[in-house]
């Protein structure tokens, strides 16, 4: 019975040793995914402190004489002594300038050009008749 031991011993060598391995894969697995995680995390770390930098420059900024000054100017029309307000509309439109002579669309056309238009002109207005 010398034969068969080795082999068994063999064998449960190889099933213990393939049951290791399997175990140090998977435990090799949660690591990097551990690290993955820490790295993202990491990084939401960085970008939260630099919003809160941020925020508190900001906060600093509203803490100003100017900007308490330009949120008075704007909100509450405030205005220095010796200063006038002129208010202007953002969406302001721009004033044409009407010229002396008279253009051609202020000419009213004569009748026998609004029957011309009417019989010659495929996209004449029917306005030709009034």
């Amino acid at each position: 019975m010398k034969g068969p031991k080795p082999k068994i011993a063999l064998g449960i060598a190889a099933v213990v040793g393939i049951l290791l391995l399997t175990s140090l894969v998977q435990e090799m697995n949660r690591r990097w995914q551990v690290q993955r995680e820490v790295a993202a995390l990491k990084q939401e770390v960085q970008v939260a402190e630099r919003k809160v930098v941020e925020l508190s420059q900001l906060n600093q900024y509203f803490r100003t004489d100017a900007f308490q000054e330009r949120l008075a100017r704007e909100n509450l029309n405030y205005s220095a002594p010796g200063e006038t307000v002129v208010l202007i509309p953002e969406e302001a439109e721009p004033v044409e300038v009407q010229s002396s002579a008279v253009t051609e669309k202020e000419i009213p056309p004569s009748i026998p050009m609004k029957w011309w238009r009417i019989f010659f002109v495929e996209d004449a207005p029917f306005e030709a008749f009034q």
